[in-house]
């Protein structure tokens, strides 16, 4: 199997404030945590996977180690999610990222494999689209490093978004929608699946 140039990027460095406790560390119902199925997804769609980690995630980072992805430890990660994204873009090998959120596990590989592919073919900008509302993961090609790297903040990327064509890729995955920001969307999200 050919290696694919995209780089698989994995945002995990947040600090859950709305949900109450580390929500990367939550365990699911499986018996996983909802890091772990996000990291899970990604490797069974796209083989080796890069996961930003804030600065003092040295235990985490060990283990993201030992289940096969690269950590990225991001002394930014307080500053926010656009400097941690910024961060972590400067620490990948140049070529097209597609940059997902673990506490969205939902997301189908098939979607995560759509997206990479769309990214192979030419994509400057790629997201999925359910119905008419945007999810997650966005890919951007290799020529918007530089305005990934300016990122900072609290804003991730949804600025660049506004102001870079846009290529929309319909998927029948709600998963690209439901991310875990609270004990409640975890609970809804149990119910669903």
């Amino acid at each position: 199997m050919e290696l694919s140039p995209v780089r698989p990027l994995l945002l995990a460095g947040g600090y859950s404030m709305r949900f109450g406790s580390d929500k990367r560390q939550v365990a699911l119902a499986e018996g996983d945590t909802l890091l772990e199925r996000s990291l899970r997804t990604w490797q069974q769609a796209l083989g080796p996977v890069y996961v930003a980690l804030r600065g003092d995630d040295a235990a985490l980072a060990l283990r993201v180690h030992a289940l096969g992805a690269h950590p990225l430890c991001c002394t930014r990660s307080a500053d926010g999610l656009g400097a941690t994204l910024a961060q972590a873009v400067a620490l990948l090998p140049p070529g097209p990222v597609l940059v997902g959120l673990a506490d969205m596990p939902f997301v189908q590989p098939a979607t995560l494999q759509a997206l990479a592919r769309r990214l192979e073919e030419g994509a400057a900008v790629v997201a999925p689209y359910f119905g008419a509302r945007r999810g997650n993961p966005v890919g951007f090609a290799a020529q918007h490093r530089p305005l990934l790297l300016g990122l900072q903040g609290d804003r991730g990327a949804g600025a660049l978004l506004a102001s870079l064509p846009l290529e929309h890729l319909p998927v029948e995955d709600a998963g690209v929608l439901l991310d875990i920001d609270s004990p409640g969307d975890l609970e809804s999200a149990r119910e669903r699946s």
